[in-house]
């Protein structure tokens, strides 16, 4: 006896199997068996959400890039400090943050949320630690320090949007 295999259609938009009576793919929300306008607001839905998501990394980038130039600028830093003073636990302090800044810009390639906060916590503790020890430290490079923080917040705000948008 010959065995009967039935053969269900396939979504147009992304190959999965769906069955005669379904409307809308189960795998991609394609509406196959829709009428022209909702395939047509499917199509622009597609559309706006990639181009959120291009956004969302665009920001990220820029936050990323933030915690690269963090880390130059403490090195810099560093240097500048101990040959004015000689002071090689300056030196050695301002390295292992440029080295954190660096790893944690690396790191936001996979887990982007998680590094920009754990960025944004870093500076924040610095400045505070900064601010206990010397109160006139918090308004030295104000704009700087809020220019830094917007950015890091901003890439925060980023990854966690694209990471609702993609899962």
């Amino acid at each position: 006896m010959e065995e009967i295999t039935i053969q269900h259609p396939l979504c147009s938009q992304c190959a999965t199997e769906i069955a005669l009576e379904t409307k809308f793919c189960t795998n991609c929300g394609f509406p196959e068996h829709g009428d022209e306008k909702e395939k047509a607001v499917f199509h622009a839905n597609r559309v706006i959400k990639k181009n959120e998501i291009i956004e969302d990394r665009k920001r990220i980038n820029s936050a990323r890039n933030t915690l690269y130039w963090m880390a130059g600028i403490s090195f810099v830093f560093g240097l500048f400090y101990f040959f004015q003073s000689q002071d090689t636990v300056a030196l050695i302090v301002q390295a292992i943050l440029s080295g954190i800044y660096l790893i944690l810009a690396y790191w936001s390639q996979k887990k982007p949320f998680a590094a920009l906060l754990s960025g944004l916590l870093l500076y924040v503790t610095i400045i505070a630690i900064l601010a206990i020890a010397d109160p006139r430290t918090i308004f030295s490079g104000i704009i700087f320090k809020i220019v830094i923080i917007v950015f890091l917040s901003k890439g925060m705000y980023s990854a966690s949007q694209n990471s609702k948008k993609i899962g």
